[in-house]
């Protein structure tokens, strides 16, 4: 874990170590959005923040390593060898993708008169988040509020063919994981009777109130509607 990443000595270092002793470690930058002198080459050459040249140079260095794993002859005492694979994912801290509330009542309108300017509220945030839905960008966010690792693994799962669910595990947690806008299907909830004792996630405006009452009664508490 380095957190002072700068232009990414630390993960270079790994990465090629990585390759050197074909192993298996980790790493973790964090980098401040530290804007580049202006004056700097690496500014002039479209680096406008430390961070660009943190991701960039271990791009190279994946390239440059991919290069020397085209040039090797395949050898018949390596047959048995995987190829050299490794990469990174890049996080920015930002908002949440998900509509803030911060609704206050008017105190000269009738409760009555309030309640229906919430409900205003409500829909009209819900009509601005799903306007600008990106199945990516919430899906690490919604892992992340349910307890997952950012080191998840991703598969889509065959069984369901009316939507798209998907398996995720950690090293300590697995679920299946549905973010399709469009209601829920009926099917996907017969499928889902081969994986009750799974944590299935899914979007609260994808549920009709009678697939939410099936689903509730067959996964109980590993229902969770977001």
């Amino acid at each position: 874990l380095d957190f002072f990443a700068g232009s990414g000595t630390t993960a270079q270092a790994i990465i090629r170590k990585n390759y050197e002793e074909n192993s298996n470690r980790k790493f973790i930058l964090v980098q401040i959005p530290e804007l580049t002198n202006e004056e700097s080459e690496a500014f002039k050459a479209g680096y406008k923040k430390i961070s660009d040249i943190t991701i960039e140079r271990n791009k190279r260095v994946i390239q440059k390593i991919e290069k020397e794993e085209a040039k090797k002859d395949p050898s018949l005492f390596d047959s048995d060898k995987k190829p050299f694979k490794t990469g990174f994912k890049v996080y920015k801290l930002v908002k949440s993708n998900f509509p803030r509330i911060d609704f206050a009542p008017d105190p000269t309108k009738t409760e009555e008169e309030n309640l229906a300017l919430l409900d205003k509220y409500i829909q009209e945030k819900e009509a601005a988040f799903y306007t600008l839905f990106n199945e990516n960008d919430i899906f690490d966010e919604v892992l992340l509020k349910n307890g997952f690792m950012l080191n998840y693994s991703k598969t889509q799962e065959s069984a369901f063919t009316q939507n798209r669910v998907y398996r995720v595990k950690d090293d300590f947690k697995e679920c299946l994981i549905c973010l399709d806008i469009a209601a829920i299907d009926k099917q996907t909830l017969k499928d889902l009777e081969s994986f009750k004792e799974t944590i299935f996630i899914c979007l609260e405006r994808a549920l009709n109130t009678t697939i939410k009452c099936n689903l509730k009664h067959l996964l109980g508490d590993k229902l969770i509607a977001f």
